[in-house]
């Protein structure tokens, strides 16, 4: 905390990213979790957000696909793409969906109506995290929603969990105002925020 180093980084000599890329038994556990994660808030983020109005949703860095196949089961006539990392899309089972492997540093899959960012910002700080709103407006065109879902900083409860992106993937929580912040250098037009009954927020924006 006195340094603002990323503690795991420190203590292991590589991020948490490659630790899991070399170690394939942490990688399953973590996306385990991250699914279970996701299964527990599917309902709130459906019932806080109208998604039927998007022909194609592509959720990046979507893991295994809990949360897209939670929402695509209450809107049916909807498309979804599931993009992450190679090794973690092959665990995937696709529910209805297209599976995508791929980094979000370089490209996502274009064609989109609406692009999901599910805590995904909040693992990175904010020259990272501007290079993946980058990669999605690329991929998007002008007026394409971008639906940013993560924990609002200024809520007492998300300062653990600002903690915690410190030590483990060297990121942090943050207010509608530096996500709102971080949308606009990105090429978004931010139009408000959306609190869930899950303790997250959607934070909406648009490609300008």
């Amino acid at each position: 905390m006195r340094t603002g180093e990323n503690a795991f980084r420190a203590v292991n000599g590589v991020d948490v990213w490659e630790y899991r890329a070399e170690r394939p038994e942490e990688a399953a556990i973590f996306d385990a979790a991250m699914t279970g994660f996701s299964r527990r808030v599917n309902a709130a983020v459906a019932a806080a957000h109208e998604f039927g109005r998007y022909g194609v949703i592509v959720d990046v860095g979507g893991g295994r696909g809990a949360l897209l196949a939670g929402i695509l089961a209450g809107y049916p006539g909807v498309r979804g793409v599931l993009f992450d990392q190679p090794a973690v899309v092959a665990g995937a089972e696709s529910d209805g969906f297209e599976i995508v492997g791929g980094s979000f540093f370089e490209s996502v899959p274009e064609g989109g109506d609406a692009y999901l960012l599910k805590s995904v910002l909040h693992d990175w700080e904010d020259e990272p995290a501007i290079e993946i709103l980058r990669a999605c407006r690329r991929a998007a065109g002008a007026g394409t929603a971008l639906l940013v879902i993560e924990r609002q900083l200024a809520l007492p409860d998300t300062k653990l969990s600002d903690l915690n992106m410190l030590v483990g993937p060297g990121g942090r929580e943050r207010t509608a105002e530096e996500y709102a912040a971080l949308l606009a250098t990105a090429g978004y037009e931010y139009l408000g925020e959306t609190p869930t009954a899950a303790g997250v927020s959607l934070f909406e924006a648009r490609a300008i």
